[in-house]
């Protein structure tokens, strides 16, 4: 499942150039190479904030663990995701306060954006990392199932190293990487995170049958 959230991540930063791409581009400094650190800078906040989430999801994971869920979770939670896939109208029940929060976020983004800073890039960047999105909500369900709290921040960090490559290609070259993307971006999401719900029942489903095997009755051998 590691391996999985850099894939996640890799594969998946094509949607991260629709989301993320327009606020990378806007990541600026006075030289060349101070534009390159500050945007190196700015995918290192966005990486902080991944990792803050897996932890918070890995301490939630653990007492799940402890409870015996954890199987039943990721069944759950892999039902869940196709179930807001397939009806989408079950989404727009939470965009009233989404929105709210992601106005919020914009505003403090015009704050710092505009600040050619290193400190600046990076608190963009964390920011940035809080902005609703279906493919960071998959990472973290990976995460959510990790057997400890490091492996699911491992997790987020794997996952966010994977959408780096593309989100620095975006920052120098957006116009001409769209042209070259022949679908849309909503579709790639919706792809890897049906990827997700799927490995993340199958995993649900191994862990509960293991369960089922390794809890049966004794069987004592008595010799004559």
């Amino acid at each position: 499942m590691l391996i999985a959230a850099f894939i996640l991540g890799f594969t998946g930063s094509l949607h991260c150039i629709g989301m993320c791409g327009p606020i990378a581009i806007m990541i600026n400094g006075h030289s060349a190479r101070q534009i390159f650190l500050n945007r190196i800078f700015y995918n290192f906040g966005r990486v902080v904030t991944y990792v803050f989430m897996g932890s918070i999801a890995g301490l939630l994971g653990r007492i799940i663990q402890l409870r015996g869920l954890q199987g039943k979770l990721s069944v759950a939670i892999g039902i869940l995701i196709i179930v807001l896939l397939l009806i989408p109208k079950i989404q727009s029940l939470f965009l009233p306060s989404i929105s709210g929060f992601v106005l919020k976020l914009k505003k403090s983004f015009a704050v710092h954006i505009q600040s050619r800073r290193p400190v600046s890039a990076i608190l963009t960047g964390m920011m940035n990392g809080y902005l609703p999105c279906g493919l960071v909500y998959g990472a973290l369900a990976i995460a959510l199932v990790q057997p400890t709290v490091l492996e699911s921040a491992i997790v987020m960090v794997l996952f966010g190293m994977g959408t780096i490559p593309a989100l620095l290609a975006t920052a120098y070259s957006w116009e001409t990487i769209r042209k070259f993307i022949p679908f849309s971006f909503q579709r790639i999401q919706t792809m890897m995170l049906v990827i997700v719900a799927v490995g993340m029942i199958w995993r649900g489903l191994t862990i509960e049958t293991h369960l089922f095997h390794g809890h049966g009755p004794d069987v004592v051998c008595v010799s004559d």
